[in-house]
């Protein structure tokens, strides 16, 4: 895990994992992730040189900048400390990538 959360810290079992790539178009707001009641852990990763607002919820729930920013090369997760089980969404102010995995 990224936060590197020992075993003993977290509840957090999973039995498979999807590996996902996301390509946002520059200014449109784009789902990421459906909602999921068996989600345990998700994880996002700007492989990109430019700033990705994460929207939790539906896309029409934020903008770029109002939302979770991830920096170049920073990333978010989804954990039991943390579980968040609806909609994922993203927009970006220019094109590119965001690399992402769901874990049930």
């Amino acid at each position: 895990m990224i936060n590197n959360i020992s075993v003993a810290e977290s509840n957090n079992r999973f039995g498979s994992c999807t590996n996902l790539e996301k390509t946002l178009v520059a200014n449109a707001k784009a789902e990421v992730l459906n909602a999921n009641t068996d989600r345990r852990y998700a994880a996002f990763i700007n492989n990109s040189t430019v700033d990705i607002t994460l929207i939790l919820g539906s896309p029409e729930d934020g903008a770029i900048n109002k939302g979770i920013i991830l920096k170049p090369r920073g990333s978010y997760e989804i954990n039991a400390n943390n579980l968040y089980l609806g909609k994922v969404s993203a927009v970006s102010a220019f094109a590119c990538k965001l690399t992402h995995l769901e874990c049930i």
